[in-house]
């Protein structure tokens, strides 16, 4: 298990595989990044969002096929439910101070959005020790990092899967 970061663009969509729109790391190699943006208060920690339930929609797994045969009433529930799904997958605040820790800690396609990006690195930037962070010493993990994150900021956030 690592982690596996995916630049978005504009709506929202994975870029693609290429080496400058995604970023693979190790398990250890994710969990020191995500220690190290926690030192830096480029993280804050909210409650992970709960998933809705099929049930609360009156659905089955196999009413999500594209080859179900639904009621209209099965259809509707159907894209009620697709559309909170949605919801939660692309949730943020108006006034991000931070990437929510769970959006990176959790494959779930969480979109990570532009705003939230900005306002982790100005929290870094703002760190009295942040230029010495990514002298090119030992392990450029945390290098790597941070110039992807800075391009996920300006193409339209990331996603991690």
């Amino acid at each position: 298990m690592g982690y596996d970061f995916y630049i978005v663009g504009k709506n929202r969509a994975i870029r693609g595989t290429g080496p400058r729109d995604n970023l693979n790391l190790s398990a250890l190699q994710g969990a020191s990044v995500l220690d190290t943006m926690a030192h830096f208060g480029m993280t804050v920690e909210k409650d992970r969002p709960q998933w809705p339930t099929l049930e609360a929609y009156g659905l089955q797994l196999a009413h999500l096929s594209d080859t179900a045969d639904l009621t209209e009433e099965q259809q509707r529930a159907k894209a009620a439910f697709v559309a909170a799904y949605q919801g939660v997958r692309e949730a943020a605040d108006d006034q991000p101070e931070g990437i929510p820790a769970y959006k990176l800690r959790f494959c779930d396609a969480f979109w990570t959005t532009p705003d939230e990006i900005a306002a982790a690195l100005a929290r870094y930037e703002a760190h009295p020790r942040y230029d010495c962070a990514e002298l090119p010493f030992g392990d450029q993990t945390w290098s790597r990092f941070l110039a992807f994150l800075r391009a996920a900021q300006t193409a339209g956030g990331l996603r991690t899967l």
